[in-house]
């Protein structure tokens, strides 16, 4: 990063025809200031920045000559940061688009600008979510007859559809059946393609993606397949044959009984998923990751386990803590609100 503020500032104001007497006074601060920061003397206090920024009608980032590479960077730490609620302020998301569409193009970051724009829309579009759900909890509130303010929740809050044509995958199905005819041993590509078909119960035709899956995975994650296919055929006993399988032959894989507990969790059987999470959140390596908590702290939740929950959730904020040194942010505060409301039940 290019720290020579000064020179910056001096371009800036002569781009504004503004003098240093002018924008002296617009900070409150002496004319001599401007001119020992333009003249690489001193260095304007941080507390300044903000109102530099707003005077000369750039960003802080702008301010200090931000590289494109230090620019992309930030973008992708500031998504990566993000919980699902966060909403992006409107003047950074046009900001960080701009930048993004701009630099499309440029074949050395071409790949992460793609992710960057998708992941910026995404997480909007998800932020939106949560406000839309604000206004459809109160709207239901206020006309609890109304269907359609239902409606507008269970789509804010992702919820299931009775209407089949509406909740079904196919659009996303079909792209995936082309692209593994093109990408036949893409492994993320085969297990999408596989969870979206077992979403729909088209069991036969996951039976087919499964051989794909086997020729390009031998991970636990294609026995996780064979066990919901298992399911969804209707034989319990083969899926429970095959958990069991997998389980004794990646005994050390914590993925492994983190899958097994998804399986159990999506069955209600909630006391065997949480023994699952508990033995693979027992195996993760450190830093580990916080979904086995939280796995643990929704089902203690849905079990009427209060208590029980908080304490997973304050668990998750010491790990991100001591595991990852995050002790502020959107995703800490959701959890020690959590923390405190199952506390209290």
């Amino acid at each position: 990063m290019d720290t020579d503020i000064g020179k910056k500032i001096r371009l800036l104001r002569l781009s504004k025809g503004m003098t240093q007497e002018q924008l002296a006074d617009r900070l409150a601060v002496t004319a001599q200031s401007v001119s020992k920061w333009e003249n690489g003397v001193t260095a304007p206090d941080i507390m300044l920045l903000p109102q530099i920024s707003v005077e000369l009608g750039v960003t802080i980032d702008e301010l200090f000559s931000m590289t494109d590479e230090a620019r992309l960077s930030r973008i992708e730490n500031l998504l990566s940061g993000c919980s699902d609620s966060t909403v992006i302020p409107e003047k950074d998301f046009g900001q960080y688009r701009s930048f993004l569409t701009e630099h499309i193009n440029d074949k050395t970051i071409r790949g992460r600008v793609l992710t960057a724009l998708s992941q910026l829309y995404c997480q909007q579009a998800s932020g939106y979510r949560d406000i839309a759900a604000l206004y459809a909890l109160e709207a239901t509130e206020y006309e609890p007859e109304k269907k359609f303010n239902h409606s507008l929740l269970c789509h804010a809050w992702n919820g299931a559809d009775r209407d089949w044509y509406a909740s079904e995958h196919s659009r996303l199905i079909d792209h995936y059946i082309g692209f593994v005819e093109k990408h036949p041993l893409n492994i993320p590509a085969l297990q999408l393609l596989l969870d979206n078909l077992i979403a729909d119960g088209r069991a036969d035709d996951a039976d087919g993606v499964l051989k794909k899956l086997r020729a390009a995975d031998s991970s636990c994650r294609t026995m996780v397949y064979e066990a919901r296919i298992a399911q969804l055929h209707g034989d319990k006993d083969d899926m429970e044959r095959i958990l069991s399988d997998m389980t004794e032959r990646f005994s050390d894989d914590w993925l492994a009984w983190a899958y097994r507990g998804d399986i159990y969790a999506r069955m209600a059987d909630y006391e065997r998923a949480s023994e699952c999470w508990t033995r693979s959140y027992g195996l993760q390596p450190h830093p580990r990751y916080t979904d086995d908590l939280l796995c643990l702290a929704r089902a203690a939740v849905i079990t009427g386990q209060y208590s029980k929950a908080a304490s997973y959730y304050n668990e998750a904020v010491e790990l991100l803590k001591n595991e990852h040194s995050i002790t502020e942010g959107d995703g800490i505060d959701e959890l020690k609100a959590l923390a405190e409301k199952y506390a209290e039940m």
